[in-house]
């Protein structure tokens, strides 16, 4: 199945990697991207917001990647994978498949803006006896240098918010950073959003943001080059409506706002 109005060709193209490694909550992360695909049909194709529309929008699904081996490897893997991609979106699956995405894109750029959103700051060392767990995925991107602004935040080890003080943090019901000049790649880890509106998570967490804050501020955001996205930790095992039509959501309106921005 593929993204609602999917094109055979385009610079922006879906993957789906239905990865999921050293659990923190309840399995299920891996059925994410059919649940989010077949939301999509529940979706107008029309972004008033931004005046685009999906069907006029050239973009590809290539469907999903089945990926196997330790969490590190994984890694390796999905660099791979999203290296012949342009434009990557890439529907999780657990977040550990960006720590791949990200590396790829450094070593195209040079550089990257990485905007993460999650209730967690993921800045652990190990978890799960893994570097690379999902528990670990912003400690690993900041090693390779990235930029990164959190907005979401709200739950970690002490020594994560001790680590975590040196990077630019925004809570639910702040203005958030509405400029980003250079490549930018966004993260959105569904556990950001408050449990009312996304229970279908793997490791929710109370006290989130809101649908609305999300989507008002990808509506005005400036930013120079949105080179890559991803949607990650819906778990459609837990629930499986409410959170895959929001992640679906973000999906379109994030395509939409690469597309009217390039």
């Amino acid at each position: 199945m593929e993204f609602a109005e999917a094109k055979d060709h385009g610079d922006i193209t879906i993957v789906g990697i239905p990865y999921e490694g050293v659990l923190s909550g309840l399995p299920g992360m891996r059925e994410g991207p059919l649940f989010i695909r077949k939301a999509s049909y529940l979706l107008e194709s029309y972004v008033p917001a931004l005046r685009a529309d999906l069907r006029d929008v050239p973009f590809t699904d290539m469907g999903n990647v089945e990926l196997f081996g330790t969490p590190e490897k994984i890694s390796e893997d999905v660099a791979e994978v999203v290296a012949g991609i342009k434009y990557p979106v890439v529907l999780g699956g657990d977040h550990t498949v960006t720590i791949g995405v990200v590396k790829d894109l450094i070593k195209r750029y040079g550089e990257l803006n990485v905007i993460y959103f999650d209730a967690h700051w993921d800045m652990r060392d190990s978890y799960g006896e893994s570097t690379h767990s999902h528990a670990c995925t912003a400690a690993r991107i900041a090693e390779m240098g990235a930029k990164i602004t959190f907005i979401g935040v709200r739950s970690g080890a002490k020594e994560e918010w001790e680590r975590g003080k040196t990077y630019p943090r925004f809570k639910a019901g702040e203005k958030w950073p509405f400029k980003f000049s250079g490549p930018t790649y966004i993260t959105v880890d569904m556990d950001v959003f408050d449990p009312a509106f996304a229970p279908g998570v793997g490791t929710p967490e109370p006290a989130g943001i809101t649908p609305r804050e999300f989507f008002e501020w990808l509506y005005t955001v400036e930013i120079e080059k949105i080179v890559g996205f991803d949607v990650v930790e819906a778990n459609p095992l837990i629930e499986d409506h409410i959170t895959p039509i929001l992640a679906a959501r973000i999906v379109r309106d994030m395509i939409a706002k690469m597309a009217v921005s390039k």
